[in-house]
């Protein structure tokens, strides 16, 4: 397992990563990985009630239907977070079908109450998660539509949107993880995403992903807010 302890935006973070043994069901396979993080942040004084994000990496679509679900029933109630989910065979060894990064966050006397709100209707997804001055946005696609110029746009209005929704703007994002298709150009989203949003952001990176669902691009935002 790989273990990363680390201070951020004015709190302490331990990310998790770990992936599938393949035995069993894709079910069986993500509880196990869970249950190990389970043990290791018990080691730490912590649970999964401190998740804030996770990730999942599945081999294809049929891994991706069964993991996201039963990431939902086993990150429920004060557990539930923020999440994003890639079919991305290349991040998989031989026999895993999953695996998921996990981030949680050390409580503090000045983290207040974990809060988080839904989207209306309920998805899969956490709409985001505010805890300690930090507002977490879940991955937002686009899959209403087929193309990347079509999608974009869509993104960015409902990234905009939820930042409002926690009491944020674009000046107040500190980080945005891009998962680009891998038929996509990474020069062509940098110069797009320069037009579209103006805001400097401290820290950037990008992933290659497969197709889901036929979406071409996904974004994760994390944002600085007032405690």
């Amino acid at each position: 397992m790989r273990l990363k302890i680390f201070p951020w935006l004015g709190q302490e973070f331990v990310s998790l990563s770990w992936e599938g043994s393949g035995n069993g069901t894709v079910e069986d396979e993500t509880r196990e990985i869970f249950s190990l993080f389970a043990d290791r942040l018990r080691g730490l004084g912590l649970t999964l009630d401190h998740t804030v994000r996770t990730r999942m990496w599945v081999r294809d679509m049929e891994c991706w239907h069964a993991g996201v679900h039963e990431r939902v029933r086993i990150l429920s109630g004060p557990a539930r977070s923020v999440s994003s989910s890639h079919v991305r065979p290349e991040r998989l060894g031989a026999k895993a079908r999953v695996s998921v990064d996990l981030l949680a966050m050390f409580p503090s006397r000045k983290s207040g109450a974990k809060m988080f709100k839904e989207y209306e209707p309920q998805t899969i997804v956490l709409r985001w998660l505010k805890w300690g001055g930090i507002l977490f946005l879940s991955g937002v696609t686009d899959m209403t539509h087929a193309t990347f110029d079509e999608q974009f746009p869509v993104v960015i209005k409902r990234l905009t949107d939820s930042l409002a929704d926690g009491g944020a703007v674009w000046n107040d994002v500190m980080r945005a993880s891009y998962f680009l298709h891998r038929d996509e150009s990474l020069d062509m989203l940098r110069a797009r995403f320069r037009e579209a949003v103006g805001a400097p952001i401290p820290s950037l990176d990008y992933t290659f992903v497969d197709s889901r669902q036929g979406k071409r691009l996904e974004i994760e935002l994390t944002a600085k807010i007032a405690l």
